[in-house]
Protein backbone atom coordinates (compact mmCIF):
# COMPACT_ATOMS: atom_id res chain seq x y z
CA UNK A 1 0.00 0.00 0.00
CA UNK A 2 1.21 3.75 -0.77
CA UNK A 3 0.49 6.44 1.66
CA UNK A 4 1.78 9.25 -0.28
CA UNK A 5 -1.16 11.46 -2.74
CA UNK A 6 -1.04 14.05 -5.19
CA UNK A 7 -3.42 16.83 -6.49
CA UNK A 8 -3.11 15.60 -10.48
CA UNK A 9 -5.92 15.75 -12.32
CA UNK A 10 -8.39 12.71 -13.57
CA UNK A 11 -7.21 11.24 -16.39
CA UNK A 12 -10.85 11.19 -18.16
CA UNK A 13 -13.79 13.42 -17.90
CA UNK A 14 -16.78 12.97 -15.74
CA UNK A 15 -18.70 11.33 -18.94
CA UNK A 16 -20.01 7.75 -19.49
CA UNK A 17 -18.32 5.86 -22.09
CA UNK A 18 -20.34 5.76 -25.04
CA UNK A 19 -19.55 2.37 -25.98
CA UNK A 20 -20.77 0.90 -22.85
CA UNK A 21 -24.16 -0.28 -21.51
CA UNK A 22 -25.80 -0.90 -18.40
CA UNK A 23 -25.36 -4.35 -17.39
CA UNK A 24 -27.98 -3.56 -14.11
CA UNK A 25 -28.77 -1.14 -11.43
CA UNK A 26 -28.07 -1.56 -7.41
CA UNK A 27 -30.37 1.01 -4.94
CA UNK A 28 -30.63 1.46 -1.11
CA UNK A 29 -30.42 3.99 1.36
CA UNK A 30 -27.86 3.68 3.95
CA UNK A 31 -27.69 5.13 7.11
CA UNK A 32 -24.79 7.91 6.64
CA UNK A 33 -24.68 11.68 5.72
CA UNK A 34 -24.00 12.55 2.46
CA UNK A 35 -20.86 14.09 3.26
CA UNK A 36 -19.67 10.64 5.08
CA UNK A 37 -20.73 9.30 2.17
CA UNK A 38 -18.10 11.75 -0.13
CA UNK A 39 -15.65 10.93 2.16
CA UNK A 40 -15.94 6.82 1.89
CA UNK A 41 -15.47 7.61 -1.67
CA UNK A 42 -12.58 9.67 -1.24
CA UNK A 43 -11.07 6.82 1.14
CA UNK A 44 -8.92 4.53 -1.30
CA UNK A 45 -7.28 3.02 1.43
CA UNK A 46 -10.06 0.61 3.19
CA UNK A 47 -10.64 -1.20 0.17
CA UNK A 48 -7.79 -4.28 0.71
CA UNK A 49 -8.61 -3.86 4.69
CA UNK A 50 -12.83 -3.37 4.97
CA UNK A 51 -13.50 -5.45 2.02
CA UNK A 52 -10.93 -7.83 2.18
CA UNK A 53 -13.54 -10.63 0.53
CA UNK A 54 -13.00 -8.36 -2.75
CA UNK A 55 -9.66 -6.56 -3.08
CA UNK A 56 -6.04 -7.89 -1.90
CA UNK A 57 -4.09 -4.63 -2.15
CA UNK A 58 -3.89 -1.18 -3.76
CA UNK A 59 -1.27 1.21 -4.75
CA UNK A 60 -2.01 4.78 -5.09
CA UNK A 61 -0.54 6.76 -8.22
CA UNK A 62 -2.74 10.00 -7.43
CA UNK A 63 -5.25 11.38 -5.22
CA UNK A 64 -6.85 14.66 -4.90
CA UNK A 65 -10.48 16.53 -4.61
CA UNK A 66 -11.44 15.30 -7.91
CA UNK A 67 -10.77 11.92 -6.55
CA UNK A 68 -8.32 8.97 -6.77
CA UNK A 69 -6.26 6.52 -9.46
CA UNK A 70 -4.58 3.28 -8.14
CA UNK A 71 -3.63 -0.40 -8.99
CA UNK A 72 -5.84 -2.78 -7.09
CA UNK A 73 -5.25 -6.47 -6.33
CA UNK A 74 -7.99 -8.41 -6.22
CA UNK A 75 -9.03 -11.51 -4.13
CA UNK A 76 -8.72 -14.17 -6.64
CA UNK A 77 -5.23 -12.82 -7.87
CA UNK A 78 -6.64 -10.49 -10.41
CA UNK A 79 -5.13 -6.96 -10.70
CA UNK A 80 -7.06 -4.12 -12.71
CA UNK A 81 -5.97 0.05 -13.30
CA UNK A 82 -8.82 2.21 -11.69
CA UNK A 83 -9.98 5.80 -11.25
CA UNK A 84 -12.05 6.88 -9.39
CA UNK A 85 -13.56 11.10 -10.60
CA UNK A 86 -16.01 12.43 -8.72
CA UNK A 87 -19.07 15.09 -10.30
CA UNK A 88 -20.20 16.86 -6.85
CA UNK A 89 -22.12 19.18 -9.05
CA UNK A 90 -24.10 16.41 -10.50
CA UNK A 91 -23.77 14.41 -6.98
CA UNK A 92 -22.46 11.45 -8.73
CA UNK A 93 -18.83 10.14 -8.98
CA UNK A 94 -17.57 6.97 -11.04
CA UNK A 95 -15.13 4.41 -10.75
CA UNK A 96 -13.53 3.22 -13.86
CA UNK A 97 -11.50 -0.24 -14.70
CA UNK A 98 -9.25 1.53 -17.36
CA UNK A 99 -6.94 -1.43 -17.96
CA UNK A 100 -6.85 -4.90 -16.50
CA UNK A 101 -9.59 -7.38 -15.32
CA UNK A 102 -12.68 -6.22 -16.30
CA UNK A 103 -11.52 -3.82 -18.26
CA UNK A 104 -13.33 -1.51 -19.68
CA UNK A 105 -16.17 -1.25 -17.21
CA UNK A 106 -17.70 1.79 -15.35
CA UNK A 107 -19.80 2.29 -11.90
CA UNK A 108 -21.40 4.98 -11.49
CA UNK A 109 -22.76 6.02 -8.33
CA UNK A 110 -25.25 8.93 -7.77
CA UNK A 111 -26.14 10.19 -4.11
CA UNK A 112 -29.10 11.65 -2.94
CA UNK A 113 -29.36 13.09 0.89
CA UNK A 114 -33.12 11.43 2.46
CA UNK A 115 -31.95 13.19 5.72
CA UNK A 116 -29.45 14.53 7.34
CA UNK A 117 -28.25 11.07 8.18
CA UNK A 118 -29.58 9.31 5.58
CA UNK A 119 -28.28 8.93 1.65
CA UNK A 120 -30.18 7.16 -0.74
CA UNK A 121 -27.69 5.85 -3.75
CA UNK A 122 -27.82 4.28 -7.03
CA UNK A 123 -25.06 2.20 -8.51
CA UNK A 124 -25.02 1.64 -12.24
CA UNK A 125 -22.98 -0.79 -13.59
CA UNK A 126 -21.89 -0.51 -17.74
CA UNK A 127 -19.72 -3.10 -19.66
CA UNK A 128 -18.92 -3.79 -22.96
CA UNK A 129 -22.34 -5.21 -24.66
CA UNK A 130 -22.67 -8.65 -23.14
CA UNK A 131 -24.73 -11.87 -24.73
CA UNK A 132 -27.98 -11.81 -22.31
CA UNK A 133 -27.07 -15.04 -20.28
CA UNK A 134 -23.46 -13.69 -19.28
CA UNK A 135 -25.01 -9.94 -18.88
CA UNK A 136 -27.75 -12.15 -16.15
CA UNK A 137 -24.98 -13.60 -14.33
CA UNK A 138 -22.82 -10.65 -14.45
CA UNK A 139 -25.69 -8.79 -13.21
CA UNK A 140 -26.41 -11.40 -10.55
CA UNK A 141 -22.78 -11.05 -9.24
CA UNK A 142 -22.58 -7.07 -8.84
CA UNK A 143 -25.74 -6.41 -7.27
CA UNK A 144 -24.66 -9.67 -4.48
CA UNK A 145 -20.57 -8.07 -4.06
CA UNK A 146 -21.95 -4.40 -3.93
CA UNK A 147 -24.49 -5.39 -0.83
CA UNK A 148 -22.01 -6.77 0.77
CA UNK A 149 -19.86 -3.62 0.03
CA UNK A 150 -22.35 -0.98 1.25
CA UNK A 151 -22.96 -2.90 4.09
CA UNK A 152 -19.28 -2.72 5.48
CA UNK A 153 -19.37 0.84 4.61
CA UNK A 154 -22.41 1.75 6.09
CA UNK A 155 -20.86 -0.04 9.01
CA UNK A 156 -17.66 1.79 9.51
CA UNK A 157 -19.74 4.95 8.35
CA UNK A 158 -21.96 5.02 11.11
CA UNK A 159 -19.19 3.85 14.02
CA UNK A 160 -17.31 6.63 12.76
CA UNK A 161 -19.67 9.16 12.95
CA UNK A 162 -20.72 7.67 16.75
CA UNK A 163 -17.07 8.24 17.62
CA UNK A 164 -16.60 11.32 16.30
CA UNK A 165 -20.08 13.08 18.26
CA UNK A 166 -18.43 11.55 21.64
CA UNK A 167 -15.30 11.81 21.18
CA UNK A 168 -15.00 15.10 23.13
CA UNK A 169 -17.34 14.01 25.88
CA UNK A 170 -14.65 10.76 26.81
CA UNK A 171 -11.88 13.34 27.06
CA UNK A 172 -9.82 11.81 30.49
CA UNK A 173 -10.41 15.29 32.85
CA UNK A 174 -8.08 14.53 36.43
CA UNK A 175 -8.84 16.67 39.65
CA UNK A 176 -5.89 15.49 40.56
CA UNK A 177 -3.97 12.24 42.48
CA UNK A 178 -4.50 8.84 41.06
CA UNK A 179 -7.39 7.89 38.97
CA UNK A 180 -7.94 3.90 39.69
CA UNK A 181 -10.38 1.41 38.04
CA UNK A 182 -10.12 -1.84 40.11
CA UNK A 183 -10.50 -5.37 38.29
CA UNK A 184 -10.59 -7.18 40.41
CA UNK A 185 -8.40 -10.43 41.80
CA UNK A 186 -5.03 -11.46 38.87
CA UNK A 187 -6.25 -15.22 38.85
CA UNK A 188 -10.20 -13.88 38.17
CA UNK A 189 -8.63 -10.97 35.84
CA UNK A 190 -6.23 -13.36 33.45
CA UNK A 191 -9.14 -16.32 32.81
CA UNK A 192 -11.63 -13.31 31.40
CA UNK A 193 -8.98 -11.80 29.27
CA UNK A 194 -8.69 -9.95 27.05
CA UNK A 195 -11.41 -7.21 28.74
CA UNK A 196 -12.56 -4.21 27.33
CA UNK A 197 -13.49 -1.47 30.75
CA UNK A 198 -13.93 1.65 31.00
CA UNK A 199 -11.53 4.19 33.09
CA UNK A 200 -11.24 8.11 33.33
CA UNK A 201 -13.98 8.34 30.63
CA UNK A 202 -12.43 6.10 28.04
CA UNK A 203 -12.46 2.46 26.91
CA UNK A 204 -9.45 0.41 27.24
CA UNK A 205 -8.50 -3.61 26.24
CA UNK A 206 -6.73 -5.35 29.00
CA UNK A 207 -4.60 -8.08 27.14
CA UNK A 208 -1.61 -10.40 28.24
CA UNK A 209 1.19 -10.25 25.80
CA UNK A 210 4.14 -12.18 26.84
CA UNK A 211 3.43 -13.05 30.32
CA UNK A 212 2.43 -9.22 31.52
CA UNK A 213 -0.92 -7.83 31.36
CA UNK A 214 -0.83 -4.34 29.08
CA UNK A 215 -4.11 -1.90 28.60
CA UNK A 216 -4.28 -0.17 25.03
CA UNK A 217 -7.16 2.18 24.03
CA UNK A 218 -9.78 0.22 21.70
CA UNK A 219 -9.59 3.58 19.40
CA UNK A 220 -7.46 4.10 16.18
CA UNK A 221 -5.81 7.69 16.11
CA UNK A 222 -6.49 7.60 12.17
CA UNK A 223 -10.19 7.21 11.39
CA UNK A 224 -10.88 6.39 14.77
CA UNK A 225 -11.57 2.60 13.96
CA UNK A 226 -12.87 -0.27 16.10
CA UNK A 227 -9.47 -1.92 18.45
CA UNK A 228 -11.49 -3.68 20.95
CA UNK A 229 -11.42 -7.00 19.15
CA UNK A 230 -8.54 -6.91 17.01
CA UNK A 231 -5.89 -9.94 17.37
CA UNK A 232 -2.80 -9.41 18.78
CA UNK A 233 0.59 -10.48 16.05
CA UNK A 234 3.65 -10.11 17.37
CA UNK A 235 3.13 -7.38 19.58
CA UNK A 236 0.95 -5.69 17.03
CA UNK A 237 -2.45 -4.49 16.83
CA UNK A 238 -3.87 -3.81 12.91
CA UNK A 239 -6.53 -1.61 13.01
CA UNK A 240 -8.93 -3.39 10.83
CA UNK A 241 -10.36 -0.23 8.62
CA UNK A 242 -7.17 0.87 7.00
CA UNK A 243 -4.75 -1.71 8.58
CA UNK A 244 -2.71 1.25 10.45
CA UNK A 245 -0.62 -1.23 12.84
CA UNK A 246 0.43 -0.30 16.51
CA UNK A 247 2.84 -1.03 19.14
CA UNK A 248 0.34 -2.87 21.73
CA UNK A 249 2.63 -2.26 24.87
CA UNK A 250 4.08 1.76 23.08
CA UNK A 251 0.89 2.43 21.40
CA UNK A 252 3.53 3.98 18.38
CA UNK A 253 3.13 3.46 14.98
CA UNK A 254 5.40 0.60 14.24
CA UNK A 255 5.61 2.20 10.40
CA UNK A 256 6.90 5.88 11.09
CA UNK A 257 3.21 7.31 11.12
CA UNK A 258 2.88 10.44 13.29
CA UNK A 259 0.27 8.48 15.27
CA UNK A 260 0.08 6.76 18.66
CA UNK A 261 -2.86 5.06 20.54
CA UNK A 262 -4.25 7.23 23.45
CA UNK A 263 -1.86 6.73 26.04
CA UNK A 264 -2.94 3.83 28.38
CA UNK A 265 -3.14 4.01 32.18
CA UNK A 266 -0.49 1.43 34.18
CA UNK A 267 -1.98 -2.20 34.73
CA UNK A 268 -0.73 -2.46 38.54
CA UNK A 269 -0.93 -5.61 40.58
CA UNK A 270 -1.00 -5.69 44.30
CA UNK A 271 1.52 -7.69 45.64
CA UNK A 272 -0.04 -8.80 49.24
CA UNK A 273 -4.30 -9.02 47.58
CA UNK A 274 -3.07 -9.82 43.99
CA UNK A 275 -5.71 -6.98 43.04
CA UNK A 276 -5.30 -5.52 39.89
CA UNK A 277 -5.82 -1.85 39.27
CA UNK A 278 -5.38 0.41 36.07
CA UNK A 279 -3.89 3.49 37.30
CA UNK A 280 -3.37 7.03 35.65
CA UNK A 281 -2.15 10.69 36.82
CA UNK A 282 -1.77 14.27 35.26
CA UNK A 283 1.35 13.03 34.34
CA UNK A 284 0.37 10.64 32.18
CA UNK A 285 -1.17 12.98 29.53
CA UNK A 286 -0.88 12.35 25.42
CA UNK A 287 3.14 12.51 24.21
Amino acid sequence: MTDGATDAMPLRSIRPHPDLEVVTVYEREVEASIDSVWENALDWEHLPWLHAQAFSTIELRAAGEWGWHAQVGFAGGAKAEIELVVDRAQSRYVARTRSGAGAPSEIWTRLDPVTSETTAIRVEFRTSPLSEEIRSRLAMTYRALYAGLWDQDEGMMRSRAVAKATRGDRAVSHAGGVEETSLGDEGSLRARLPLVVAHAGERFRVVEWEGRLVAHSTECPHWLGPLDACPIDSGILTCPWHGYRFDVVTGRSVEGRGLRLRKSPRVVIDPRTSEVRLASTPDDSDE
